[in-house]
């Protein structure tokens, strides 16, 4: 049996839902214009963040239709299905969500050696599966890999010095802080709420800052 925990005040219901599916659509905006500008430069990079991007889409779109279902915003649900669906819903999301965090890692530290990318996969994500707490992991973990691409980009701001390069960090800040954020909802529900706007907007200036980048 699986046990149905969901996330954040009542009160918030259908938002939460509502803001997962924004988030869904912008990151599929946002591997489309990172596709658009791969087509134009031919740099891998663009390949992989939009595959990074596509990823995240699916990630946002399970929870959000999972979420909707568990809130029963359209319908009861029979008390036999909740676990499953939530299983699916957050497995996917967690999954989905912690695999395009490594892509992003292994574009914006470089690595090629095929060993270390199959060790970054092996410890990161058995890791949930061993945790007492699937949220706080998955949280943790996503705080801890935005953070380092965070960093990198900070790193490539302060030599190419370009307000697009300066949009991709505070982007990525935005979306660390988001994490920080759902790591202590427990403590004070409202930063749930300031968990899903913080993430919002973080994508929001990284589509901006594609955006801007594609129409050079």
């Amino acid at each position: 049996m699986v046990s149905v925990y969901l996330q954040g005040p009542k009160w918030f219901f259908g938002a939460d839902a509502s803001l997962e599916a924004f988030a869904a659509v912008i990151a599929f905006c946002v591997a489309f214009a990172a596709l658009r500008v791969y087509r134009v430069t031919r740099e891998r990079k663009y390949a992989y963040f939009t595959a990074s991007m596509m990823l995240l889409t699916l990630s946002f779109l399970s929870r959000a239709i999972a979420d909707t279902l568990l809130e029963e915003l359209l319908f009861t649900l029979p008390s036999n299905v909740t676990g499953l669906i939530f299983f699916i819903g957050y497995v996917a999301h967690i999954l989905l969500a912690l695999t395009a965090y490594l892509i992003l890692i292994i574009v914006t530290h470089k690595i090629t050696d095929k060993r270390i990318i199959t060790l970054l996969f092996i410890l990161t994500l058995p890791s949930l599966l061993i945790s007492g707490s699937y949220f706080l992991s998955f949280y943790g973990l996503s705080a801890i890999l935005l953070a380092f691409i965070a960093f990198s980009y900070y790193q490539n701001y302060s030599k190419v010095c370009k307000a697009s390069a300066c949009m991709v960090f505070i982007s990525f800040a935005l979306l660390t802080l988001a994490q920080v954020l759902f790591l202590f909802e427990a403590v004070k529900e409202p930063l749930y709420v300031a968990a899903h706007v913080t993430q919002a907007a973080g994508y929001l200036v990284l589509l901006f800052a594609l955006v801007k980048t594609s129409l050079k």
